[in-house]
């Protein structure tokens, strides 16, 4: 489906921008990805719009999980899906707690990788979404891509949440600090299986490396490291080595 069709439906339902739209459609189109993991959808916007890009593909399945609470989000997933025509290229999935144990689940049942890009827009912090991002690398294809949405959020900073009781209890360093990007910085950066990093318009991107690329990555690295830990050691034991000798002279 054309994104100026979805557009007309799409427009004033929160949360993704036409922008964003606009990126995850190209995205999906130009990789042909069609194995798509979602992790948080709301409203369901993000899922028509990836859903969309599949319909012109002409090929593929969405998996997206959220809380049971978005069962009572107005309008629905499942109703933008139908208005659309879009149903049967997704799989929405509820869970009481968080998508982590859904996530485990699919690890239960199949542990082979079987997506090739993954969307991450739920829960926005450290103890969900850094978990999260290693059971997801589990399910991720060697060549795929995570995209984490809400890269600056905090909690001091959400209209909805800032003020309830959850949020007021917090430690200051937990409620002001971008939890999302301290996943993306501590963990993703430094994962040796990733590469081509971008922080960009408050998403984040990261690829999973294929086999080949990881080989190519893991040499140079052991040059580096052979380089600093042994040849720039060199001088030093040598110095030392004339030292001792000049005792003997």
């Amino acid at each position: 489906m054309k994104l100026e069709l979805l557009k007309s439906h799409l427009q004033d339902i929160p949360h993704m921008r036409l922008p964003q739209a606009e990126e995850i459609t190209r995205i999906i189109l130009d990789n042909h990805y069609h194995d798509i993991l979602e992790l948080g959808f709301c409203h369901g916007v993000s899922t028509c719009y990836m859903a969309g890009a599949l319909e012109e593909l002409g090929q593929g399945q969405i998996t997206t999980i959220d809380l049971e609470s978005a069962k009572n989000f107005e309008p629905a997933i499942e109703t933008l899906l139908h208005d659309l025509n879009l149903s049967s290229w997704v799989n929405v999935c509820y869970e009481p707690t968080s998508y982590t144990w859904r996530l485990m689940h699919m690890l239960q049942q199949n542990p082979i990788p079987q997506f090739d890009f993954c969307y991450i827009d739920g829960a926005h912090n450290w103890f969900v979404d850094g978990f999260a991002f290693f059971l997801v690398d589990r399910l991720l294809k060697p060549g795929g891509l995570i995209v984490f949405d809400d890269l600056n959020w905090t909690y001091d900073t959400s209209p909805s949440l800032k003020k309830t009781d959850f949020v007021k209890n917090m430690p200051d360093d937990e409620r002001c600090t971008p939890q999302v990007r301290k996943v993306y910085e501590l963990l993703v950066k430094t994962h040796p299986n990733y590469g081509e990093f971008l922080d960009k318009d408050g998403w984040a991107y990261a690829r999973k490396l294929n086999q080949n690329e990881f080989d190519q990555i893991s040499t140079v690295r052991r040059e580096v490291v052979y380089e600093k830990e042994y040849v720039g050691f060199l001088p030093y034991v040598q110095k030392k080595i004339r030292r001792i000798a000049r005792k003997f002279q």
